[in-house]
């Protein structure tokens, strides 16, 4: 068996028990829908203005490094996406409906979570240090686009570690000029 196909066994292994135990809470759902739309992008930009406008420390070397990776992760997202075109949980999974409609075709990488991992993890680095909030928002983000059934486990996993690599090398990229 290679190993995307153990990957595909075990994220449905995961999903059908995650599923089952939400198919009927409608409440957990709608929380996790609310979750899902703050990572929809705007209040990426509200913060760094914020930031900007209100000149805490750092804001600067934030606003640049997040500005670079999110030039380097929105591309390479898409491109991985492309790549693999890996269905989403209702195509694969027998039972499982989606949530909410999903902004594209495909699922992994999971590119809410990935965006959230590198905005959450710029943030730790520069400005919040390692008592980081953002990284329990992302997490957040990551499991509710499992609970809505847009996303596999390993979807998420891999946004997760896509977005907190690109933001490490950006604020080295940055932090080097």
């Amino acid at each position: 068996m290679t190993p995307l196909a153990r990957l595909q066994q075990w994220d449905v292994l995961i999903l059908n028990r995650i599923f089952q135990g939400v198919r009927r809470r409608q409440r957990l759902k709608q929380i996790a829908a609310i979750i899902s739309r703050t990572g929809d992008g705007p209040l990426y930009v509200v913060i760094a203005m914020a930031g900007w406008i209100t000149q805490i420390p750092q804001a600067q070397s934030f606003c640049l490094t997040l500005a670079l990776a999110f030039a380097i992760e929105r591309p390479l997202y898409f491109l991985i996406k492309k790549g693999f075109r890996r269905n989403r949980p209702e195509q694969i999974v027998p039972g499982i409906k989606g949530v909410v409609v999903p902004a594209d075709q495909f699922s992994f990488p999971s590119g809410h979570t990935s965006a959230a991992f590198c905005f959450a993890t710029t943030a730790g680095i520069l400005l919040v240090g390692s008592y980081n909030p953002f990284f329990f928002w992302a997490a957040s983000i990551g499991l509710s686009r499992i609970v809505l059934a847009v996303h596999f486990p390993g979807d998420v996993m891999a946004g997760a570690i896509i977005g907190s690599t690109i933001a490490m090398i950006s604020g080295i990229l940055v932090s080097t000029f």
